[in-house]
């Protein structure tokens, strides 16, 4: 058991460290519009997508897929968002990737999120979470320390699975841990509670509002502000 456990701890260690030296080596790109990005830019990290590091420039990677042996193309989608996620008082980055094989006309999405340490001049890509194939992306937020998703998805009734998607879908996700994970609502319940009460609000948890903090911080931690109370 403790064997076991001991090569869990070595593997994990691997993957950080390969995931630090990815996005140590990444330097100033060339944007779109020609401007250098910068060297703590989320277009020039590495993420973890599926089983592959995926180390981006410029937002962009070409790899090959380890199943067909064709090239894969895996990029930004949109702009990536900044917002502080982990506490440390320094904007870190959300952003949505999107992942196609060539010849494959499927469009695969994902969530992820890049942690700045500018004393240490680095950025940290995570693993990124699936958000599905051929959904369509409509707005990124950082809200209260999660990565907020708000898109389309296709709509399915038994076999049948419509052409565009129209259902439309809002998810957040936060770093757990090491990982970052989809937030739960008993999670979210407990986050917007920390966040009255650590602001010297009073919470309501039958009916998940506060009372006693501005509209603001409100805002600020993903609620909204109505009479005077902030309701989740």
């Amino acid at each position: 058991m403790k064997k076991g456990i001991l090569i869990l701890l070595v593997i994990a260690a691997a993957v950080i460290g390969f995931i630090v030296l990815q996005n140590g080596k990444s330097g100033d790109k060339a944007t779109d519009n020609g401007a250098p990005a910068s060297k703590l830019s989320p277009l020039n990290a590495a993420f973890l997508v599926e089983t592959d590091m995926i180390a981006l420039e410029n937002g962009k990677a070409e790899t090959i897929n380890p199943y067909g042996a064709q090239k894969m193309i895996t990029e930004v989608e949109g702009k990536p968002v900044a917002g502080d996620l982990n506490s440390d008082g320094q904007d870190d980055w959300g952003l949505v990737l999107r992942q196609q094989t060539e010849n494959d006309p499927a469009i695969y999405y994902y969530v992820a999120i890049a942690l700045v340490d500018e004393e240490k001049e680095l950025i940290v890509g995570s693993n990124a979470v699936p958000l599905g194939e051929g959904v369509k992306i409509e707005n990124i937020a950082i809200v209260n320390q999660a990565v907020r998703v708000n898109y389309l998805e296709r709509k399915t009734d038994g076999d049948e699975v419509e052409k565009e998607p129209t259902v439309p879908v809002s998810k957040s996700y936060i770093l757990d841990g090491a990982m970052l994970k989809e937030l739960t609502p008993k999670r979210a319940n407990a986050q917007a509670e920390a966040a009255c009460t650590d602001n010297r609000g009073e919470w309501n948890m039958e009916a998940q509002e506060c009372s006693g903090i501005s509209q603001d911080l409100c805002q600020q931690f993903g609620g909204k502000s109505e009479n005077d109370l902030c309701k989740f």
